[in-house]
């Protein structure tokens, strides 16, 4: 084996031709026997230094095929990363992330700040808030959940976190141990993976139907764990990033299986605000076992960083433990502001004007990508996008990148141990106009189109 700095040496001599462009992205490395005997090592430290580059995103091993470098961007983008499209003709267009913030929000958001200043005592909005929130502020929570759901909800069933990803963090550290599996759908959350993989957390894939996680693979995953399966985390309304929303049959039969098996369900509803015929949420059916976390990011706005955790009355000392060992509250301010928004109709006046731009937005998407076999929900910000087989699918993501625009390979989204699909989730939300969207949307079909040509 070689030495350390000479297999280090190596990892770096590559990473730099990588980020420098020597190494274009896609550009297939020597396989792994070729690589040792050019330059006299031992084919496992050859693996060792491929694997080094795959862990910084560097490349990507397909299994047939070999192994090939990654761009910082497409790898960034594989790691559902943030990073800024290339410049091309269009300026820059993210079609990654979904934050369809409404034009008028920006004046909302100003006059919201004069009024605060305003009135009453700006020091408490500097001050500490307690950890799971001011009851007010669960008050005005409790009651727009209650409005939703069509049930009442108590304020002490909630806990105010600073965000979504706040809130599954907040999660994996009141359930989850190292080393015991939690199951997920093949297809699911990259936050939620990305939480799992530092706390060495194993993702169990439960296959899906097209309606969701499938019941019955969810009962053979925990006969064959044995008992050790316990938590299951899905996303049943507008599954992020397929779109599907389950049945209210199938949620009966995911919760008939979690309650043979003694399941605590983690249900994320990031998307389900554009749903407005939606089966009950998961906590209806069991209350007893069943986390549901509601943010604002999305039908509010993602600066906002607030979300409400949901939990069973059981759990909630728990819940609470993680709230004061996280980040101990929500920023006052931005909760404040939540609740104005919540209490006075705002937000759901502007959910109403998003669930019309995501139907707006899903129509010129439909037609913009006519005969490449997209799917998505009519309600949903995405929609997903096959690559044909002649290209792969880090060369789609670096030729849209070269053209300004930002995507979101599937494998993103898999499942650790799952083969991706060769597909990308083409964002719908974050464009300022229709036209800056169809502008991008036509160039996401031409590249799809001239590879179908080949």
């Amino acid at each position: 084996m070689a030495a350390p700095a000479r297999y280090l040496e190596h990892v770096e001599r590559l990473s730099d031709a990588i980020a420098r462009g020597d190494l274009a992205s896609g550009t297939r490395l020597p396989p792994q026997r070729a690589y040792a005997d050019a330059h006299g090592l031992a084919v496992s430290t050859v693996t060792r230094i491929y694997a080094e580059l795959a862990r910084r995103g560097l490349a990507v091993g397909e299994v047939g095929r070999g192994t090939y470098a990654r761009s910082p961007a497409v790898g960034a983008a594989a790691a559902f990363a943030q990073w800024s499209p290339a410049p091309g003709a269009l300026g820059g267009v993210d079609l990654a992330f979904n934050y369809p913030v409404l034009q008028e929000q920006t004046e909302a958001f100003r006059q919201a700040l004069r009024e605060t200043a305003a009135a009453g005592d700006l020091s408490a909005l500097l001050a500490h808030a307690p950890h799971d929130g001011h009851p007010h502020d669960r008050r005005a929570a409790a009651q727009w959940l209650s409005r939703r759901d069509g049930v009442a909800l108590s304020p002490d069933a909630l806990v105010v976190c600073a965000g979504g990803q706040h809130a599954l963090d907040v999660l994996q550290l009141a359930l989850c141990r190292a080393g015991e599996p939690v199951a997920v759908e093949s297809l699911t959350y990259p936050g939620w993976k990305a939480l799992a993989a530092l706390r060495d957390v194993p993702l169990v894939a439960v296959p899906m139907t097209p309606g969701g996680m499938d019941p019955a693979a969810l009962d053979m995953a925990c006969r064959a764990h044995a008992g050790r399966l316990r938590i299951v985390y899905t996303m049943p309304t507008l599954h992020n990033p397929l779109g599907c929303v389950m049945p209210l049959a199938q949620r009966a039969a995911l919760v008939e299986v979690a309650r043979h098996h003694d399941l605590l369900l983690i249900e994320d509803s990031a998307y389900g605000f554009l749903v407005d015929d939606a089966p009950p949420p998961l906590r209806q059916l069991a209350p007893e076992r069943t986390f549901e976390v509601c943010s604002l990011s999305k039908p509010g706005a993602p600066g906002l960083r607030v979300a409400y955790l949901l939990a069973p009355p059981d759990l909630l000392p728990r819940v609470h433990a993680a709230m004061r060992a996280s980040v101990w509250s929500a920023a006052p301010l931005m909760v404040q502001l939540a609740s104005r928004w919540l209490a006075d109709g705002t937000l759901d006046l502007w959910i109403a004007r998003k669930r019309s731009l995501a139907r707006r937005r899903q129509a010129i998407a439909q037609a913009c990508l006519a005969g490449l076999d997209s799917t998505g929900h009519d309600g949903s910000f995405h929609r997903l996008l096959p690559v044909p087989a002649t290209l792969r699918c880090d060369d789609a993501v670096a030729a849209l990148h070269a053209r300004g625009i930002a995507v979101t390979p599937v494998d993103a989204f898999v499942a650790p141990g799952q083969s991706a699909p060769s597909a990308i989730r083409v964002a719908l939300g974050s464009p300022g106009s229709d036209e800056a969207l169809q502008a991008a949307l036509r160039q996401v079909a031409d590249v799809m189109r001239a590879a179908r040509r080949q």
